[in-house]
């Protein structure tokens, strides 16, 4: 433990250094997997979107795939 000087001339602990605050909670996998389930049908849908979107935007409306 290191001291550094006080206001009024005496010595206090130094405080210890920030815990990192970017670093990523434990999480079970039974909890992440749960997560990939829920977030599954939301995520597609704006990406089926955003891509049908772009398709608008340059002048193709239906894909050419199907």
């Amino acid at each position: 433990m290191t001291l550094s000087p006080g206001p009024a001339g005496g010595t206090h602990p130094a405080k210890p250094a920030p815990a990192d605050r970017h670093a990523a909670p434990q999480v079970p996998d039974a909890d992440l997997d749960d997560l990939a389930r829920r977030l599954l049908d939301p995520v597609s849908r704006l990406l089926r979107t955003e891509l049908r979107r772009g398709r608008e935007r340059a002048g193709r409306p239906f894909d050419g795939r199907r």
